[in-house]
């Protein structure tokens, strides 16, 4: 039987598996993702990242046994490198998406100008994007800004195996200078840097064969970013559902036949082009399984058991606790992006403990993330009839009959482990093999293996929590109340 390889190069690890086209998984490769310190901040070899990601697929070709129709390749969005396109040599370290080195080059051009960006690329002004970080590295002395090519990490990855210098679309607008209404290269902004389209790569299509491995000869593609390629197969058979990546931080994603139009930079949402066609809304929470392991590793003398602590929650009354939890502890994603944002836990009583509390906790991510539906319900005209649900959070039950309960709509888990990799092999498999092949890889991988109905009284009692109190105190939370140090 035939089948493909996907590749996840990730933030903590990469991460390889061999799909048949049925949609099982063959074998599977993961590794670390080997980060440095340098003076300048965090960095990753990219012959380092190279050298782990061609043992992973050398691993996986000689499993595939001659039957791998392609490598689709996924990854963190922003973190990229310059590659000299005349020599082929990369000329800086990969920075990562989360480095904050660029910030004094973001921010520079004003609300009005924010505003003129937004209705192009969909995207609030960051350090994060690749343009700060090209700028940045073609500051350095030596640096060839004629011949420098901006990649992203996974463009870099696509670049070792077939030499081209190429992209997608969803990769390409994380530069924040690449038009995602029009669907190419911003000339005018690109320009005003001083820069050309020949200091970024070609965008293909998301999916699309953009060369052979040449160790090999097996076809590679880019497949676009990590989230969009999980909601691609979490999605895919679910209009009226919204996808959450649910990690360190979380992630909801959810479906636009267009963009044109339907952004608004006031709504509090982010926007991009969704991978096999129209766009995506996005909205997020940093800080979500991050104030989870801030509690369970940072306040607590000795950290929380994981086993324990997922009996204890199991085992704890899901009546709400009382406990306000605002999830802001790297400052609040959407709908305001405000980085000087700071959280706070209200309403403790004398008879809460570690665990009382720590479901408070998880509450407040969750009436978080009811104020995000409810904006997209609002805003969008986007009405979730349940939430399809992937990432480590899937792990813990209570929190997953906790978040049906507060956000008042089914749960669904798929059965696979790894979506973001099986979205990836299944928009490959479109691509390559139509839309039939795809679906059949689609019902086995992303079929329900299990679903959290909300119970409704419970979740009339969370509404009034979240309305009447816990959205109200957002608004104290902000700068004013950062501490100097």
């Amino acid at each position: 039987m035939r089948t493909v390889i996907a590749v996840d190069v990730g933030t903590t690890h990469i991460k390889s598996m061999l799909f048949r086209a049925d949609g099982t998984v063959v074998a599977e490769q993961r590794a670390q993702t080997p980060i440095e310190q340098t003076r300048e901040g965090s960095v990753y070899r990219p012959r380092a990242i190279w050298d782990i990601t061609r043992r992973q697929l050398l691993t996986l070709a000689e499993r595939a046994q001659g039957t791998c129709a392609g490598i689709s390749i996924t990854g963190m969005a922003e973190a990229g490198l310059i590659v000299n396109r005349k020599t082929g040599v990369e000329e800086s370290d990969i920075i990562p998406w989360f480095d904050r080195r660029t910030t004094a080059l973001a921010g520079l051009q004003g609300a009005d100008g924010e505003r003129q960006v937004f209705a192009k690329t969909g995207l609030r002004d960051s350090f994060k994007y690749g343009i700060y970080k090209f700028l940045w590295l073609l500051g350095r002395p030596g640096t060839d800004r004629e011949q420098a090519v901006w990649l992203s990490m996974c463009d870099y990855i696509l670049y070792r195996l077939t030499g081209r210098f190429a992209t997608d679309p969803g990769f390409a607008a994380r530069t924040y200078v690449y038009d995602i209404v029009k669907g190419c290269w911003d000339d005018e902004r690109i320009q005003k840097y001083g820069l050309s389209r020949d200091n970024f790569p070609e965008v293909l299509a998301s999916g699309e064969t953009a060369g052979v491995w040449r160790e090999r000869g097996i076809p590679a593609a880019i497949a676009g970013h990590d989230h969009v390629c999980a909601a691609f197969g979490m999605l895919a058979e679910h209009a009226d559902a919204v996808c959450d990546s649910a990690g360190t931080s979380e992630t909801y994603i959810g479906r636009l036949s267009a963009l044109d139009g339907r952004m608004n930079m006031d709504d509090g949402l982010l926007y991009g082009p969704f991978v096999d066609g129209g766009g995506f809304f996005m909205a997020n929470v940093p800080s979500s399984g991050h104030s989870v392991e801030w509690f369970r590793k940072k306040v607590q003398d000795v950290p929380f058991d994981y086993d324990r602590m997922n009996e204890q929650l199991l085992a704890a009354d899901r009546r709400p606790t009382g406990i306000l939890y605002y999830p802001y502890l790297t400052g609040m994603g959407s709908p305001f992006y405000d980085s000087g944002c700071a959280g706070a836990l209200i309403g403790l009583r004398e008879a809460h403990d570690c665990y009382a509390i720590l479901r408070g906790i998880m509450e407040g991510i969750q009436y978080q993330a009811a104020w995000l539906l409810d904006i997209c319900r609002e805003k969008l005209s986007v009405e979730a009839r349940y939430l399809v649900c992937a990432g480590g959070a899937v792990n813990n039950r209570a929190l997953m009959q906790l978040k049906a309960d507060v956000l008042g709509i089914a749960v669904h888990i798929p059965t696979v482990g790894e979506a973001t990799l099986a979205g990836a092999a299944a928009l490959l498999i479109k691509r390559q093999f139509g839309e039939a092949a795809s679906q059949q890889f689609l019902q086995t991988a992303f079929s329900c293996k299990e679903c959290f109905e909300p119970d409704e009284g419970l979740h009339r009692q969370y509404k009034e929590i979240q309305t009447c109190r816990f959205r109200p105190l957002t608004a104290f939370l902000g700068r004013n109340l950062e501490i100097e140090k």
